[in-house]
This record gives structure tokens, C-alpha cells and sequence, in this order.
């Protein structure tokens, strides 16, 4: 059984978002297709729930060196910035680097609050790891795309390389968010629904997403026992939260009864949770966070059958129309959004319809296995691309200073206040 390793730079346990269910899915199912699996982050000593009978070690980050934690491991895959540590104490295991979160990009809206470091910080690791990477997954087409324009300028799509693979399979393939076959039985979560009452929920709420014409639509809804749930972010999280204390605060003043706030939800009970209401509507700010998204809210969502709402703009609403399994509607376009949001909290044939292709088509599209194969066939014959050595280079990054006035301010929160100065979530 060959050995193989996880490095993850997120959070894993009952706080675990995106990124860190990602690498507990992968932790939990490789061993089944052959792989001796050793999972290491920086957040967590002991193992994750859910692993009672599968033969993973589970390693803090900070325990060992990284060359004794994965020792014997003919690979390992990396995500964020902990990758870095790996390319540079094992330049010779061969590695693949996960894209799947374009932290780059997703970082670019918070520039206005933790100014230039941040970005920075994220393209001289998207330089070194795209540079020294032997493999990388991505989550879809959009990504991959993308992300090969990259590659190309560090010079990693060469003429030796497309010799060998012209549609350069081997260098990056597409490895979506997956969901489980079958799914979880279901435990509900939230309390009873009352008399009438029809629940939309939005999930999360990060500062790319566009709460304020759905907010607005909602707020035209005639149905008095409408109810749209938000979900904060779990306890530490470090993703600056402007958005999420505006409209928790503009609800708390306006309309407190129809406008809820949950408490972070585990993991393992997301499932439970979009069973637990009528829909999930979620918009996006139009660019290209947006257009290099999957939101897997509605890829687990769109699994249960939980019928769905969204804007222009990603993988997922170019899915659904291909599909016809949910409403999309222009980004900003309150009107659009209140007539969706009035035929979800209807229901019906046509909705229940759209729902039922969504949780077919995700299904069969998402599952973990076939998300997983790629990656598999990659872990299965490891080697390391011998065209870096001839053609890969690393271009400096470059970035003007922060200006004087934002570098004040970072400084008196920072003395004052005691917050970082700089970060991402």
C-alpha cells in the first residue's frame, strides 16, 4: 500500500469550512482506493470526528519536521501557505498542489482593510508553489483555465511538456468539492418550523457575496412567515467579517423576527441543515472571485435536493442552466431575485422539478469518487516533472507600499486595539 501524505493549512475538527471537510473527505476515502493516508494540519492534535475505524495518522503541523512527519510517503498533496514549507524542507517528493481555493483572487476584496501585505504574501506563494509544483488540482473548467494561464508564464506549459501531454492532463486536472453516495441520514437540526413558517437560507456570509438585493427582495416577500437564515462564521476565524456585522446589524434593527442568525454549524450537519429548510439563495458580487467560484454551499445543497437561488457568474449558475436545475437571475436585479425568492417559498411542481434534475445531475458529477480519480491515478505512479528543472522560473513579486494614511491607521489599531495588522482567512 503506498504512502501517501496531507498537508491542509486550515482548520480541521467541528470548525472545519471548505478547505479543511476537503481534506477530511480525502483523508477518509483515499485508504479505500489503496493509499496509506498521514494527515497533518496546524489546528488540530487529535483526530477528527469520524475516523474510528480508518487507518489515518493525524499529526499536528508544529509536532515534527516536516521530512519525519512524512517520512516514507512517495507524495504528498499540499494546500495554502503550508505548501511553501513543503517545497522548501522536500524539494524532492514529488507534490501536487491544491488550487481549489483561488486565495489570491478571494483576498483581492479586502485590500481596503489589511492593505498590500496580503497580496504580497499570496502571489510569492502562488509563484513558488506554481513554479514547483509537480501536480495541481483545481475545481473546474473556469479554474483550469485560469490557472494554466499561469502556469504558462512561469513556464511550466513547455515545449517538452506538451510533447508529452498535449492536453496537459498530467500538469492540472479538475477535482471538485465531491459529495457522499449515499448521503447521510438525516437529523434535523433546526427546531420545528412554526405554523406556515418557510425558511430560506443563505449560509455564510464572506465579503464577496452581495446580501443587499437579496435582502431588499426578501423584504418585498407579502408571506409573513418567511423566514432568510444567515450562518456565522465559526469562533476564530480569521476572514475579516465587515460584511456579516453590517447586515447583522442593519437586521437586528429592522426586522429582527424574519431575519435570523445561526451559530456555526459542524460539519458533519450541513446535510441536516439545508434539509431543514425550503431553499438556499445566495448572490455574488459581479468579477472574477465570482467567475473562478464553485460555492459549494449549493454543490451540497443541489445534493439533498434543497431547491436553489443565485446570480450570474461561476461554475455552479452555468451548471444549473445546463441543468435546468434552479433559478439564476442577473447580479443586482432585486426584482428577479423577489419573484425567485416568491416561487421557492410557493413551491410546487416546477420548483420540486428543478430540484430533483440538480440533485441527480450533482450526484452523478460530484461524487468524492469521481472528483478523486485524477488525484488517485497522480498518488498511484508519482514522479516529479522533469521539465522544471529546464523551463520553471520564479519572477519577483512586486507591490507599491501601503500609503501613509492606511499605515497609521494599521498601527493604532494594532497598538490600541491589539488586532493583526495583516492576515486572511
Amino acid at each position: 500500500m503506498s504512502r501517501v501524505g496531507l498537508l491542509c493549512s486550515e482548520a480541521l475538527g467541528e470548525r472545519a469550512a471548505g478547505i479543511g471537510i476537503r481534506y477530511l473527505e480525502m483523508a477518509r476515502r483515499l485508504p479505500a482506493l489503496g493509499f496509506e493516508v498521514v494527515l497533518v494540519s496546524p489546528w488540530r492534535s487529535d483526530r477528527p470526528p469520524g475516523f474510528p475505524n480508518v487507518p489515518v495518522e493525524v499529526h499536528r503541523f508544529d509536532s515534527a519536521p516536516l521530512p519525519e512527519l512524512f517520512a516514507d510517503c512517495a507524495a504528498v498533496v499540499a494546500q495554502g501557505q503550508l505548501a511553501n514549507d513543503l517545497l522548501d524542507q522536500l524539494p524532492d517528493l514529488p507534490t501536487v498542489i491544491d488550487l481549489y481555493d483561488p486565495f489570491l483572487v478571494e483576498n483581492l476584496i479586502h485590500f481596503d482593510s489589511l492593505g498590500l501585505d496580503p497580496y504580497r504574501n499570496d502571489h510569492r506563494t502562488w509563484v513558488r508553489q506554481l513554479a514547483g509544483g509537480d501536480f495541481f488540482l483545481c475545481s473546474s473548467a473556469e479554474q483550469r483555465a485560469y490557472y494554466l494561464g499561469f502556469l504558462t508564464a512561469l513556464g511550466r506549459v513547455n515545449p517538452h511538456r506538451y510533447r508529452e501531454d498535449p492536453e496537459l492532463a498530467g500538469l492540472i486536472a479538475e477535482a471538485p468539492f465531491g459529495v457522499p453516495e449515499p448521503m447521510p441520514a438525516y437529523r434535523p437540526l433546526l427546531p420545528p418550523r412554526g405554523e406556515g413558517e418557510r425558511r430560506v437560507l443563505f449560509g455564510g456570509l464572506y465579503d464577496w457575496y452581495d446580501p443587499e438585493p437579496l435582502l431588499e427582495a426578501f423584504a418585498r416577500l407579502p408571506e409573513p412567515n418567511a423566514r432568510l437564515l444567515f450562518v456565522r462564521q465559526p469562533p476564530g476565524a480569521l476572514a475579516p467579517q465587515r460584511l456579516l456585522a453590517e447586515v447583522e446589524a442593519r437586521s437586528q434593527r429592522l426586522d429582527p423576527e424574519r431575519i435570523r442568525f445561526l451559530d456555526w454549524v459542524p460539519h458533519e450537519r450541513r446535510y441536516d441543515l439545508l434539509r431543514d429548510v425550503d431553499a438556499l439563495a445566495a448572490c455574488h458580487q459581479p468579477g472574477l472571485e465570482t467567475e473562478l467560484s464553485l460555492r459549494t454551499r449549493f454543490v451540497d445543497a443541489l445534493a439533498v435536493g434543497c431547491p436553489v437561488l443565485t446570480t450570474q457568474g461561476g461554475t455552479v449558475p452555468r451548471l444549473l442552466g445546463e441543468w435546468g436545475a434552479g433559478l439564476v437571475v442577473p447580479c443586482g436585479d432585486v426584482d428577479a431575485l423577489r419573484d425567485g425568492l416568491a416561487e421557492l417559498v410557493a413551491g410546487g411542481p416546477a420548483v420540486e422539478a428543478r430540484a430533483r434534475r440538480g440533485r441527480e445531475q450533482t450526484l452523478a458529477a460530484f461524487s468524492w469518487e469521481r472528483s478523486l480519480t485524477p488525484l488517485a491515478a497522480f498518488l498511484s505512479s508519482p514522479k516529479s516533472d522533469a521539465t522544471k528543472r529546464d523551463f520553471a522560473f520564479r519572477p519577483g513579486t512586486r507591490a507599491p507600499d501601503d500609503e501613509p494614511g492606511f499605515r497609521l491607521r494599521r498601527f493604532l489599531r494594532t497598538r490600541l486595539v491589539g488586532a493583526p495588522a495583516t492576515g486572511r482567512g
